[in-house]
């Protein structure tokens, strides 16, 4: 029974292999993002965890390059906080929403007789941050930029499933992010940008036709020049 399963496990690797991704792909995620923070020199603004919900659209032009259009959104909360003579009280803060709208190449590997595809992109964008409304700040939009590493795991021609890594940055955006906006505190740079990082994964639907495998043709060798011996 045993043999009977690895062998069909092994048939079914190799079908999907043959004709696996298509040239859309719509990629429900969800992830965790870890708290970032930025220290300053009386104060630090810190930004909590909370859970990622969003999704991208793959446009595939080969197997091995496409473009991403990714939408991500975070609640958690984040504020200025004293760490000096008080221990490290809550200066101002509060509930916060954050929807990153990016878009970027995505570039995809191939293991030999695998369904696995590794891949990285690279992401351009905006985040707009949502203070809670009992915060008294208004929103924020700020350019974002990101970097994405993980791996596609193909079950079928359609359907698949996605694990990444995933680095996010509001370039410029810790006055919206920390409500520094309205807040004079000593040290404080509006400008210095924040680092968020995600562990997540999502459920791969291709919707396009499927893609062509790649072929690869040995690089033509040059004839050695022959040489004439004379007498």
């Amino acid at each position: 029974m045993r043999k009977i399963a690895l062998i069909l496990s092994v048939v079914l690797l190799s079908a999907a292999s043959s004709f696996a991704q298509t040239s859309v792909e719509l990629v429900p995620q969800v992830g965790y993002s870890f708290p970032a923070r930025n220290d300053f020199y009386n104060d630090y603004g810190r930004i909590a965890g909370g859970l990622n919900l969003g999704g991208a659209v793959n446009f595939n032009f080969t197997r091995s390059v496409g473009i991403e259009v990714l939408y991500n959104h975070v609640s958690s909360s984040s504020g200025v906080y004293n760490y000096g003579y008080d221990g490290g009280s809550q200066l101002v803060g509060g509930n916060l929403k954050q929807d990153f709208i990016m878009a970027g190449p995505v570039f995809s590997g191939t293991i030999p007789n695998s369904t696995v595809r590794p891949f990285l992109g690279i992401l351009l964008g905006a985040d707009i941050m949502t203070p809670g409304a009992n915060t008294g700040y208004s929103s924020n939009t700020n350019f974002a930029m990101g970097f994405q590493v993980g791996t596609n795991i193909y079950i079928s021609p359609r359907v698949g499933i996605q694990l990444k890594a995933q680095l996010l940055s509001p370039v410029g955006a810790a006055g919206g992010a920390y409500y520094y906006t309205n807040y004079a505190g000593g040290g404080i740079n509006p400008n210095q940008s924040t680092y968020q990082f995600t562990l997540g994964g999502g459920l791969i639907i291709g919707l396009g036709r499927v893609l062509p495998a790649e072929h690869y043709r040995p690089a033509r060798r040059r004839p050695r020049p022959m040489y004439y011996r004379y007498y």
